[in-house]
């Protein structure tokens, strides 16, 4: 009996290392689990949660994100400083929007709510912006939240920035999972409760459980015997009834919207945010228009429902494109090569748009008299995103190794000793530091299947060169197995580990260094 337990015993910390090892593996390579900043609203879907700080960051950016006492991107440290601005005699200006107006892919000095707002400060105009943009927001959020909030923050004056994603999810009870308030076709909405989203459970929340996310793809629509994401439909030009659907109710959302900003006394004003594949065929002057898809249709709607809803209007697309077209030059954007979101360049671009809109509008004060204009700069400012470091290490290692390496072999030439090291870093930080910079120019399939080919080439290669020790290795863990020796298996597994990586190192002048 004792022996049998002692075998379970070592076959479970065999699965342990196993496991741990993997997830500290695809920690590595950027697979761990994402951080959360929203909590479940019951009748929001969710909010922001107060005070919540996290980073988020992909192979392109990486920023801080810090939320308020009011689970907003902005400055309200305590719930009493908003009765602080109220009494003061400034305006208030409410942005409603998603990713984009919150900012998910940009620091603060780069996102373009915040740079309008710093330059009517310099300028001593009396105007406080109101971010109330989150990820994932639709235009039935942004009316639940301006109905339920709006009049805490009495704005003078509310601009929506909805972006085409908006349209398909303001025809659905849920995104991507979690539940949302929807809306009848009659523009009423449904009153029956929102239920709470199931809780991550600790496997979903280490890197391993939140695999699964990688193959969950948003709904998609079958048009003409093919499939076409759901969210893209609004670039159909003939859609299908859930698509079409989902527009009208897009027009009687900002409809509503512009009702209840005039309820609370405060203009309204709708910027659409056009689509990168819209302002980047502008930009190239290719036409918006391929068979059954209208690049351009998204941006339509929603200059349709605004002038339907008599609201007034602020063009983004023509200055997106004029920026767009200056650095295309330069073979680059105003967007991220792989994310959809505005990059620091964009933003400057928006934020100077606004501005100039604000102003010829007559949307806000003017300037006082005999004030300086403080029109923000084409050139995003600095610190938005953290510079990566990964080539100083790259570099170094190069020069430290590579020395190690050629006084080593001395009958191998020098220049071949350092290329050797600077190829075998090279496949190293690919696969690990390195890997968003090298690989994140590529398409994501791409990247992946290259990465992947990377890993499984390491691999078989180690394995190739340890030959018929694998066997042995194996014999061994069976022993110490069967043997229930446990609890020596993971000092023994560290052996292994290391002792075959310095037998591949020390059979192969390639690996050696």
């Amino acid at each position: 009996m004792i022996k049998l337990f002692n075998i379970f015993m070592a076959l479970l910390v065999s699965a342990v290392l196993a496991l741990g090892l993997f997830e500290i593996g695809l920690r590595v390579i950027g697979f761990g689990p994402p951080q959360i900043n929203t909590e479940f609203d019951a009748k929001l879907g969710w909010r922001g949660i107060p005070g919540s700080k996290i980073e988020n960051g992909t192979k392109e950016f990486h920023v801080d994100i810090d939320l308020d006492a009011y689970g907003l991107r902005d400055d309200f440290a305590e719930i009493g400083s908003l009765d602080t601005l109220l009494k003061a005699e400034i305006q208030r200006v409410l942005f409603l929007g998603d990713s984009f107006v919150a900012g998910y892919t940009v620091g603060r000095k780069n996102l373009f709510v915040d740079m309008v707002e710093r330059a009517w400060e310099v300028e001593n105009r009396g105007i406080k912006i109101v971010n109330a943009g989150l990820q994932g927001y639709s235009t039935d959020q942004e009316l639940i939240w301006l109905r339920e909030n709006g009049a805490r923050f009495d704005p003078d004056l509310v601009v929506l920035f909805p972006y085409e994603n908006d349209i398909w999810w303001n025809g659905q009870d849920n995104y991507v999972g979690e539940p949302k308030p929807w809306f009848h076709a009659d523009g009423t909405q449904d009153q029956a409760p929102l239920e709470p989203p199931k809780k991550r459970s600790w496997c979903e929340r280490t890197a391993i459980g939140s695999l699964g996310r990688l193959f969950k793809g948003t709904p998609s629509l079958k048009v003409d015997g093919k499939k076409i994401g759901a969210e893209v439909s609004p670039r159909l030009v003939d859609p299908p009834p859930p698509a079409a659907a989902a527009e009208a109710m897009t027009k009687e959302l900002i409809a509503q919207l512009a009702n209840e900003a005039k309820t609370l006394g405060a203009r309204f004003v709708v910027a659409p945010i056009p689509t990168k594949a819209h302002v980047q065929s502008l930009a190239a002057g290719e036409p918006t228009k391929n068979g059954a898809l209208d690049e351009a249709r998204p941006y339509e709607i929603f200059l349709d429902a605004a002038r339907a809803a008599d609201a007034e209007v602020i063009h983004l697309l023509s200055d997106l494109v004029a920026a767009e077209t200056v650095r295309q030059k330069d073979g680059k954007s105003v967007y991220y090569n792989r994310d959809f979101h505005l990059n620091p360049h964009g933003n400057a671009t928006v934020a100077r748009t606004l501005y100039d809109a604000f102003d010829s509008l007559s949307l806000v004060p003017f300037l006082p008299v005999g004030g300086d204009a403080h029109r923000p700069s084409e050139t995003p400012p600095s610190g938005g995103n953290r510079f990566p470091r990964w080539p100083f290490f790259y570099i170094g290692l190069v020069g430290l190794h590579g020395t190690l390496y050629t006084r080593t072999y001395t009958d191998e030439p020098t220049g071949r000793g350092y290329l050797k090291v600077a190829l075998l870093l090279g496949v190293i930080f690919t696969i690990a530091p390195g890997r968003g910079a090298i690989l994140g120019g590529l398409p994501p399939v791409v990247a992946r299947i290259l990465l992947a080919a990377l890993l499984i080439a390491l691999l078989t290669f180690v394995a190739y060169k340890l030959g018929d020790r694998i066997g042995t290795i194996a014999e061994l863990l069976r022993a110490f197995t069967l043997r229930g020796h446990w609890y020596l298996l993971p000092l023994l597994t560290i052996l292994l580990t290391v002792g075959s990586l310095l037998v591949v190192a020390a059979s192969s002048p390639l690996v050696a260094p």
